[in-house]
């Protein structure tokens, strides 16, 4: 497990270097550094671009005299010191003050100024109309960044997107950018060796990403950033290690949920798939035991979050994918008719494989949420999400020692949203983290006993 070291010159585990904050208007340029209050910056794995607010205290009426009509940029850098490597520097759009009012007897106002990434506005005012004949969907989606939101060189890396499998034809009915790729999205499989189909968009501070959620998980390919412990004291430690990677809140904002689980089709889900053409149907269901043991899905802790628990018919959770049922106009095994044969294969269009990404998107997007928790501590530029790391909640059990940690809470969590906060004189942080495994396999009922059957079936 690696370590991040603290970078020389760092005092304390809140200190910061805001080395830019400038905001660019028709007028002029403004350093807005000057009576700033609040800087809150902003990632979410399942949005497709990076946001936050500025909150300002002003005696001097910038917004007059800047003429602001949320036309205009900010551009942000700061880091944890002048010489650490680890920084955030981005442009945004600011394109809207809300929440201003008059302090201090009234020689004062305080409002806050609300930016998010150029691409954002763009989206807005641009429609996609295009076909695109027999290509991955991954070059599909960089050609709709670079074509249609002109996004620039240094936040389209080609490195940060994973090459989907197989190939497509696509004809985007004229739709707003994110919306054509958010929708090619549910079709894009990441290979042959990863099963279902989880690719998503996002974009974080190196810019934008085009990831499986396997990939993020892969604590191989993608390492455990740091571990954080939540130990709660009354005042900061003359240990900047230890109070740097010290979680000082947490909430647990999603646990397990039996009935939620269900309904979202986490463990089991059917897919009934007809084809108009050849009058066929096909039904395929998704089973959590073989996606997890037979089908080699990757996971951030070792073992699966089911228990084994038979309900009164004697199934399990896994073995009722009758619970959520879909039905989707197919094109499976065209290819193969006897017509189609005749005429090659520009008969028909590529396969969909709908019998692939409907079931196992389905699954596989509710799981990488199943236990989320929101944790509050000291801020770190290097911590953006699609981040591993390790989290350490300590057991309540009163017969365990000081340092014990609870097995089902702790461990491997993937960062899937960042709130970086710059606040005064501290820079602070507080991150989303989710994980769908356990680093203790839970323990199973002895569906044999006659206690337990009896009660499984109501019997009183």
């Amino acid at each position: 497990m690696s370590s991040t070291p603290v970078p020389q010159g760092l005092r304390y585990s809140k200190d910061y270097a805001l080395e830019t904050l400038t905001l660019l208007s028709a007028t002029f340029t403004l350093d807005m550094k000057i009576g700033l209050i609040e800087l809150s910056y902003n990632e979410d794995l399942f949005n497709n671009v990076t946001s936050g607010y500025l909150m300002m205290t002003d005696a001097m009426g910038y917004i007059e005299l800047m003429e602001l009509t949320g036309n205009e940029f900010l551009r942000m850098k700061f880091s944890k010191t002048s010489n650490d490597n680890f920084s955030i520097d981005k442009i945004f759009r600011v394109y809207k003050v809300a929440k201003r009012e008059v302090v201090n007897n009234m020689n004062t106002e305080s409002y806050c100024l609300y930016f998010t990434s150029e691409e954002t506005i763009l989206n807005e005012q641009t429609k996609v109309c295009r076909a695109y004949p027999n290509k991955i969907i991954t070059d599909n989606i960089i050609d709709i960044l670079k074509t249609d939101l002109g996004v620039p060189d240094n936040k389209l890396n080609v490195k940060n997107f994973e090459t989907t499998y197989g190939q497509y034809q696509f004809v985007i009915p004229n739709i707003k950018p994110f919306d054509a790729i958010n929708w090619m999205s549910t079709y894009a499989r990441p290979s042959e060796s990863k099963p279902g189909a989880d690719m998503l968009l996002y974009e974080n501070k190196y810019g934008f990403n085009f990831k499986s959620l396997q990939t993020l998980l892969d604590t191989k390919k993608n390492p455990i950033y740091n571990r954080y412990t939540y130990n709660p004291k009354n005042m900061s430690s003359n240990d900047i290690v230890h109070d740097a990677y010290n979680v000082t809140t947490y909430e647990i904002m999603d646990s397990y949920d039996a009935l939620g689980s269900v309904n979202s089709g986490i463990f089991a889900n059917r897919l009934l798939s007809v084809d108009i053409l050849s009058r066929r149907k096909k039904i395929t269901d998704f089973d959590y035991a073989l996606y997890n043991n037979n089908l080699g899905a990757k996971k951030l802790n070792q073992y699966n979050i089911s228990n084994n628990f038979k309900n009164r018919f004697d199934k399990k959770l896994n073995d009722t994918p009758q619970s959520v049922f879909k039905l989707i106009f197919s094109n499976f095994g065209q290819k193969q008719l006897n017509y189609v044969k005749e005429q090659g294969d520009t008969a028909v269009a590529n396969d969909i494989y709908a019998e692939t990404y409907v079931p196992f998107r389905t699954a596989q997007l509710a799981l990488s949420t199943y236990t989320r928790l929101k944790i509050s501590l000291p801020g770190d530029p290097g911590v953006t999400v699609g981040t591993n790391i390790s989290f350490d909640l300590l057991s309540f059990q009163p017969d365990k020692t000081k340092k014990a940690r609870d097995p089902y809470y702790s461990g491997n969590y993937l960062v899937t949203g960042v709130r970086h906060m710059i606040v005064m004189n501290e820079y602070k942080m507080v991150l989303e983290i989710c994980k769908e495994s356990v680093t203790r396999p839970y323990s199973s009922p002895d569906n044999e006993s006659s206690i337990w059957k009896n009660t499984v079936k109501g019997i009183i």
